[in-house]
């Protein structure tokens, strides 16, 4: 549990494994159809254009600057909680991210138990859960809220299932899970 007393707490956005462009970003190592981050790597996000402020070009990929938030692609106009930069959306700081942390999703149909609409995307609340756009039946770990699938107490890491899983990743469905 986080408790925030007088200061804000503000980690860098956690790097993961991400669909595989072209080559790695730097700090990743190529796993089939993925990236998967090393030790030392930075939050990727597959660049669109120029990289969002905080964000420096690594291939076909933008990697998270010491003090960068949270990118997302825009669609539309940005949620509330998030700026725009160029073909992004950068999350403002006050929050603290890690694989699990609830983030701003694309709205497709109503959002998922716990999210609030927000223009084109889903904005979570206080009471959310980590959520995944749903393909087919959700991962192990993951309970159905219309079009996602949110993360369960037990639940790992979970991506699209792109070709076979990365490394350190189980498959589950059209999902692979983080061990």
């Amino acid at each position: 549990m986080l408790i925030l007393l007088s200061t804000l707490v503000f980690a860098e956005p956690t790097a993961t494994t991400v669909p595989k462009s072209g080559s790695c970003p730097s700090g990743y190592n190529s796993s089939g159809e993925y990236c998967k981050p090393n030790s030392s790597a930075k939050f990727a996000i597959e660049k669109i254009g120029s990289c969002p402020s905080g964000y420096n070009s690594s291939g076909n990929y933008c990697l998270a600057s010491s003090g960068a938030s949270l990118a997302m692609h825009k669609s539309g106009s940005c949620p509330s909680g998030y700026n725009s930069s160029g073909s992004y959306c950068l999350a403002q700081k006050e929050q603290r991210y890690t694989a699990l942390t609830p983030t701003t999703v694309p709205k497709s149909g109503s959002c998922p138990s716990g999210y609030n609409s927000s223009g084109e995307y889903c904005k979570p609340g206080s009471s959310a859960k980590f959520a995944v756009l749903k393909d087919g039946s959700c991962p192990s770990g993951y309970n159905s809220s219309g079009n996602y699938c949110l993360a369960g107490s037990s639940a790992k890491y979970a991506l699209p299932k792109n070709g076979s899983c990365p490394s350190g990743y189980n498959s589950s469905g059209n999902y692979c899970l983080k061990y």
